[in-house]
């Protein structure tokens, strides 16, 4: 099972901003689309004979509609999860040709044996809801303690949660740790500032660091 429910996207009010460094490079949400079908039928049986079609069964809702069952072809499905990759698991969802919807693939079951796609969840946000997310962080560039003195980058924390409107959602954080010697860390306060994007951790918060 790919578990994304560790994404809480519940509307928030701002309470302060993060200290943060001038911006630096990073990837803006990507443009990824994935159509889906209606489907009145629920139940196990059905669901079955949908997989059998090449098909996954899949859900969506969100605070501004009701939720409906959809399904997905299984071989797009596989390619969308692959192209998201470590990165932030945003869509575009399209419902029977009707305009694309962005959403939040918030979970994914997958067949412990076959490896298969067992269902999938989807969650879509107004474009005007500001919606809470862990964000992946990448490191880029050597560090000088890694180049020089034969220390291991370790990272701390592979996400981080950030408050934004769907529109400023980063596909992935991107960090310089060109500078870090041995002992040296990067905190939550000291992460690139981007546009309309807040950061919801301790501003103490470890992210990258150094080590012998």
């Amino acid at each position: 099972m790919i578990d994304f429910r560790g994404l809480p996207l519940t509307l928030l009010g701002f309470s302060h901003w993060r200290d943060a460094f001038e911006m630096s490079d990073f990837t803006k949400m990507k443009q990824l689309t994935i159509n889906a079908s209606s489907r009145k039928n629920g139940g196990s049986a059905h669901s079955g004979r949908l997989r059998l079609e090449g098909k996954v069964p899949a859900v969506a809702y969100g605070k501004t509609r009701e939720p409906s069952k959809l399904s997905v072809d299984a071989r797009e499905l596989r390619v969308l999860l692959k192209a998201i990759g470590n990165n932030a698991p945003v869509v575009q969802l399209v419902e029977d040709n009707s305009k694309p919807r962005t959403s939040i693939i918030q979970e994914v079951q997958r067949h412990a044996i076959k490896d298969t796609y067992i269902h999938v969840d989807f969650r879509q946000v107004a474009d005007d809801e500001v919606v809470v997310l862990d964000i992946p962080v990448h490191p880029s560039g050597k560090a000088t303690g890694v180049k020089n003195d034969g220390g291991t980058l370790e990272t701390v924390a592979h996400k981080v949660s950030v408050r934004c409107l769907p529109k400023d959602i980063p596909d992935f954080i991107e960090v310089d740790v060109t500078e870090l010697a041995v002992g040296d860390l990067i905190h939550i306060k000291e992460l690139p500032a981007l546009e309309g994007v807040g950061y919801l951790d301790h501003a103490e918060q470890p992210v990258f660091t150094v080590i012998m």
